[in-house]
């Protein structure tokens, strides 16, 4: 099959815009800090975290394809390759975190390791050398894999050469234990450990799965937009939006699953070194939030997401994605912020200003990224059986 028809590009624009809005969101986290050093690092690492795990949701994407041998995907793979390949560059957004990595981790205060009792005993996790050496080792770890998905399936686009796919597929198995390891002690390191007294093993699979609904709702957003922009339907097919929504609502039970897991065993359980997790977001406003989550990031979509005629309308599948981006911040913010403001949520000018700058980075790197390379991943040897692939919906239902 020629491959000719399939070298689309697209000048998707908005770098211009994206470095503006960053410009904008580095202003209003100036005017943050100095209203208050702590709060102004909570939100970064909020806004931080967040488009972090967008990209570590894309490395997932991309290296299960690999594994699975995947047909279906080929066609959007671009996307969530070049999403992951943010990973590497987001160290130099992580830096105001490290700066400010004393306000966030009380536990980095010498006095706090030798008093604290519940400290103390994991001092030989939680100390500071060993923190930062962590933090370089993951940011290697990514900026690598990533940087070898990207680079082979560019490169594949030229020799057409088979052999790359066979390659990526064995590497997808190491770099499926790198990520596992990498994604979940991170999770640990600077979200599990802002209250060092409190531990869960399952928080790093509760903070992997909301990365993987959140990475399902932008790779179906950036695939309407390139559909748009292209006006390839032949390419960016339905059955495209369907596949992905119906992983987008798996995905999303799983995250269901695990958060109910957690909450059911501690509640169990009833151990107080547990529980002032839960007890902290079960007072004055952040109950609030807590009664909302299982509501507005399961029951409502669930709803929305059982039938495929939603899953195949583009309007109303990017409708529930754009939801889940929202719902998705919110779970983070859950997560990040009682340890700062135990009183409730007080969302401002730093939390808006952290957003902007890291998603204004983040969006234009991508679009960089997307706009210099081919959208689709032409050289595949399985982009004939992606183009044809038939997902046992009505045929006047194809595109």
């Amino acid at each position: 099959m020629s491959t000719d028809n399939y070298r689309i590009t697209a000048k998707l624009g908005g770098g211009p815009v994206f470095l503006g809005i960053a410009a904008l969101g580095a202003v209003l986290c100036g005017v943050s800090y100095t209203q208050g050093h702590q709060a102004f690092f909570a939100s970064y690492l909020t806004a931080f975290c967040y488009f972090l795990a967008l990209a570590l949701g894309s490395f997932f994407f991309v290296f299960v394809q690999h594994l699975a041998r995947s047909a279906w995907s080929v066609t959007i793979r671009r996307i969530s390759e070049s999403t992951a390949a943010n990973l590497p560059w987001m160290f130099f957004l992580f830096i105001p975190v490290l700066l400010g990595s004393k306000e966030l981790l009380m536990w980095l205060d010498p006095a706090v390791r030798a008093n604290d009792h519940l400290v103390h005993i994991k001092e030989a996790y939680l100390n500071p050398t060993f923190l930062y050496v962590r933090v370089g080792i993951y940011f290697a770890l990514w900026g690598v894999f990533t940087y070898f998905f990207l680079n082979n399936s560019k490169k594949q686009d030229e020799s057409k050469d088979p052999a790359l796919t066979l390659k990526m597929g064995k590497v997808a198995a190491g770099a499926a234990i790198v990520f596992a390891l990498s994604q979940t002690f991170f999770a640990f390191d600077w979200i599990m450990s802002l209250d060092p007294h409190w531990f869960s093993t399952m928080f790093g699979v509760y903070f992997f799965a909301g990365s993987v609904v959140l990475q399902y709702s932008f790779l179906i957003l950036m695939t309407a937009l390139l559909r748009a922009k292209t006006g390839r339907k032949d390419v960016f097919r339905k059955d495209h939006f369907h596949d992905a929504g119906k992983l987008l609502f798996g995905h999303n039970v799983f995250w269901t699953y695990i958060g109910f897991s957690q909450f059911f065993l501690i509640w169990y359980a009833n151990l107080p070194e547990e529980t002032a997790f839960y007890h902290h977001r079960a007072v004055d406003s952040w109950k609030v939030i807590s009664l909302m989550l299982p509501w507005c990031h399961f029951a409502i979509p669930f709803l929305g997401l059982m039938s495929w005629h939603v899953k195949r309308n583009i309007p109303a599948i990017s409708a529930v994605c754009v939801w889940f981006l929202v719902i998705c911040y919110i779970d983070i913010y859950w997560l990040i912020q009682p340890n700062f403001h135990p009183q409730g949520p007080t969302f401002g000018i730093g939390d808006v200003g952290s957003l902007l700058v890291v998603g204004g980075m983040f969006m234009f790197m991508l679009f960089r990224r997307l706009n210099s390379a081919n959208l689709i991943p032409m050289g595949d040897p399985r982009l004939k059986d992606c183009l044809t692939y038939d997902n046992g919906v009505p045929d006047n239902e194809q595109h």
